[in-house]
């Protein structure tokens, strides 16, 4: 009697401590499954949820070590095949290429099924592929093989759970269909990153859109407000100096044409800035002259150009204009033979870098310096030294006006 009441306590005490240690077993499976829930449901850094569910995997599974090959998106959209490991160090893959869909790994990072084997080596799909044909050399020892693929409710396959042992039969069917489960979880937890990933840019593209559109309707009422100033100036200096309304019409209409002008190629640009060889060209084309030499009337020297922003494209162009105006009614434009020299240079002494303009007339009537000051001598002496806080010179010689402006480059450029 005695002996059988030991038997059976032993057994008893062998079935107690085998009861055990399949809950201990449940217990960490319970815990790793809480812990992979609890990170998909939170959501937020991709990296951290992937790293919680290899961990989660290895705990689960049993593996010595385990692996999460998955795609991401860097900023500029394109795909990055990154990994996250448990059970060992980066270093001991660190020097080994990034996994490829050779015969082993193709169905699962083709999405085709989980790949579970109780000895990989023995797979015939096993060391069929160049360059190692098999594992290679200081790769960790690996007989027992579990391969999950990780696909999307959309049919994407988002990347693949990789679980290693190096003893053979340590994974059962039961943990084949619970790593299903995981890697489905995982997918779920991927998709709600990228669309959290996505909403968050939205939000900041929609914020960046907004304040583009901000910035543009400030820019706009202000420009608005400066080509409402001009024109008002335009239309009063334009009023003082018309000897009946005819000329006044005139006069006016073809400044708001010279302005107009200038508001079109810095519209080209974006309002960014206009070249300076091209705003003379515009305002002495319908006076015979252009870009290429300057035209039959005119002799360009110097091919300096200057990119001008655009306060300063319209003080230019507006001298210009009044320049070559006064140039046709009364000066070197008024005759067959008149003729305008100009002259582009820079002065380059440091830090005080000027622009040079010299407008130089011949050919023309005799000059005589005008009793008092239209539009375009205020517009030049008193407009570009206070808009551009330029130097203006006029002097009328009896062969000819000349004009010669000194611009602070640093006035005149566009900030970067």
């Amino acid at each position: 009697m005695t002996n059988t009441t030991t038997a059976e306590i032993a057994a008893l005490e062998a079935s107690l401590a085998a009861a055990r240690a399949a809950l201990a077993e449940e217990t960490v499976r319970a815990d790793a499954l809480n812990r992979i829930a609890a990170s998909i449901g939170a959501g937020g850094d991709l990296e951290q949820v992937v790293q919680t569910v290899v961990d989660g995997g290895v705990e689960l599974t049993g593996a010595a070590f385990g692996a999460f090959f998955y795609t991401a998106f860097d900023d500029n959209g394109d795909t990055l095949t990154l990994y996250s490991l448990s059970g060992a160090p980066r270093s001991a893959f660190d020097h080994f290429p990034m996994v490829r869909k050779t015969a082993i790994f193709a169905p699962t990072f083709n999405g085709e099924g989980i790949l579970r084997s109780d000895d990989i080596t023995a797979d015939p799909r096993y060391g069929r592929s160049a360059p190692f044909h098999g594992m290679p050399r200081g790769h960790l020892p690996v007989r027992s093989y579990l391969g999950v693929p990780v696909i999307s409710r959309s049919g994407e396959v988002l990347g693949a759970l990789l679980f290693g042992h190096p003893e053979a039969g340590r994974f059962s069917e039961r943990l084949e269909h619970l790593m299903a489960g995981i890697g489905a979880q995982a997918a779920v937890a991927i998709d709600n990153v990228r669309l959290h990933q996505s909403a968050r840019a939205e939000v900041r593209e929609r914020s960046l859109a907004e304040e583009r559109q901000r910035l543009l309707l400030n820019e706009l009422n202000h420009r608005v407000k400066n080509t409402l100033a001009s024109v008002q100036s335009i239309a009063r200096q334009s009023l003082l100096n018309a000897k009946d309304i005819e000329t006044y019409h005139k006069a006016f209409e073809a400044r708001l044409m010279a302005l107009s002008q200038t508001h079109n190629l810095l519209t080209a640009q974006n309002w960014e800035g206009a070249s300076l060889l091209d705003i003379l060209a515009a305002e002495l084309r319908p006076h015979g002259g252009g870009r290429e030499g300057g035209g039959a009337r005119f002799t360009v020297h110097g091919d300096q150009d200057v990119r001008l922003r655009p306060k300063a494209a319209v003080a230019l162009g507006m001298a210009i204009h009044e320049l070559a105006t006064n140039a046709l009614k009364y000066g070197a434009l008024s005759t067959p033979n008149g003729h305008v020299a100009l002259r582009l240079g820079l002065q380059d002494q440091q830090p005080d870098r000027r622009l040079v303009i010299e407008w130089t007339e011949s050919g023309g009537p005799e000059v005589v310096k005008p009793d008092r000051r239209g539009f375009g001598s205020r517009l030049l002496e008193r407009g570009l030294a206070g808009e551009l806080a330029g130097r203006v010179r006029l002097d009328y010689h009896p062969t000819g006006l000349s004009c010669r402006m000194e611009l602070p480059l640093q006035v005149l450029e566009p900030t970067e």
